[in-house]
């Protein structure tokens, strides 16, 4: 996000200062977010000059976020040198392997996701990997919630019973994607679309996630936090999002079975009383099932356990060898 400030501030460094002071937004507090927020609310009260010009600023920053997102192989490995899109979605590909094969009588495992990009799309392209992504399988790809009830099997003539396909897994993009087009048919999914289907970072995302697809995606969130036996891992996720943190805060209070593991690269700053994780500090302070890890995003799925490791162990062993091997880490 602070990448996002950035590139906003040096594209469209002729009016950011302006826009900000005619916003009432502080040039030193690098929030993208709160900053398009107020974008958003001046624009209906400002004089029509100044309106215009916010609105331009609007979706010249919507069209760095869109752009920064899609271009992935772009993206800044060491200043002044880029990455290529086997090596951004290492992480991702490593994670998928290490949480998508289970046993077949269990549930798939489900992912869901804020980021607009195709990384999670990518690395399990990678892995050979079927996603349910709630799109139907008939050109061009339009959405219909049904297709997360359905799932992929293989049928031989000589078997009566089909036989679950391996490593298919759920994937929930709760904001949207680079690739989803709003058409007269419903959100189609187009690599080419210039207006992606998107909840952009301001405050009107928690309206907009009442809207379809949105509705879909959350209502599925919410189902997935009330079952049994369900844990729910936290990577990179900020708590900025004050529609899908209720949810979680909620389930940490009511599901018996619950449990949820937050990986952050600087979570004690965040946990002091009266900082960005106030919710959470008090909720491990009374008991919650709650574990939090000091881990960049990079290093953390190389440490979760092998399919084979996992079928070899139960939950409460895993947890234990994870966190055995997390202890050891600086």
């Amino acid at each position: 996000m602070t990448a996002l400030w950035n590139e906003a501030a040096d594209s469209q460094k002729m009016v950011f200062a302006e826009i900000c002071d005619t916003v009432g937004h502080p040039k030193d507090k690098k929030d993208i977010e709160a900053l398009l927020s107020r974008c958003q609310g001046a624009q209906a009260f400002a004089e029509k000059s100044k309106s215009d010009k916010i609105k331009a600023f609007i979706e010249a920053v919507e069209g760095i976020i869109r752009d920064r997102c899609r271009k992935i192989e772009a993206w800044e490995k060491v200043k002044g040198t880029k990455q290529t899109i086997l090596e951004v979605i290492t992480s991702h590909a490593t994670l998928l392997s290490r949480v998508i094969p289970r046993r077949q009588d269990l549930p798939r495992t489900r992912i869901f996701t804020t980021n607009y990009d195709l990384c999670i799309e990518l690395a399990a392209k990678e892995k050979r990997m079927p996603i349910l992504d709630g799109f139907d399988l008939i050109t061009p790809r339009t959405f219909d919630g049904r297709w997360f009830d359905y799932d992929f099997v293989r049928r031989s003539a000589r078997e009566g019973a089909p036989d679950y396909l391996e490593s298919v897994f759920h994937l929930y993009k709760l904001h949207g994607s680079v690739d989803w087009n709003q058409s007269p048919d419903g959100i189609v999914r187009d690599t080419e679309t210039k207006t992606p289907y998107l909840i952009y970072p301001r405050d009107e995302k928690f309206a907009l996630s009442f809207e379809q697809p949105f509705l879909e995606m959350m209502s599925r969130f919410q189902m997935a936090l009330r079952e049994k036996d369900t844990a729910l891992i936290l990577v990179g996720f900020g708590f900025n999002d004050h529609h899908l943190n209720q949810p979680i805060y909620h389930a940490l209070a009511t599901n018996p079975n619950f449990k949820v593991l937050v990986v952050d690269y600087a979570p004690e700053a965040k946990l002091a009383p009266g900082k960005d994780w106030d919710t959470l500090c008090r909720l491990q302070k009374s008991g919650a099932p709650l574990d939090l890890i000091q881990m960049d995003f990079r290093d953390f799925p190389s440490l979760l356990p092998t399919y084979s490791e996992a079928r070899a162990s139960n939950t409460q062993e895993r947890a234990a060898q994870l966190l055995k091997v997390l202890s050891t880490k600086p």
